[in-house]
């Protein structure tokens, strides 16, 4: 019998996600940058794999305009 309380958690999770409008994406990942990802994370380079690969993502697709003092 599947667990109630965790379907449901999952379930406000994603919802809550949609919400501030993010996506979920299902995407393969080659065993090399998967294996890099691990090895980032458990070096402490960052908490999760999920926080490892929005970093990747964000640092190719989000342009960011950089600080200038003149």
């Amino acid at each position: 019998m599947p667990d109630q309380k965790g379907i449901q958690r999952v379930q406000r999770f994603r919802r809550s996600r949609r919400e501030r409008g993010d996506r979920e994406t299902n995407v393969w990942i080659p065993k090399l940058i998967s294996d890099e990802i691990d090895d980032l994370v458990e070096r402490g380079r960052f908490k999760t794999r999920q926080e490892a690969i929005n970093h990747a993502l964000e640092t190719t697709f989000v342009r960011k305009e950089p600080n200038t003092v003149t």
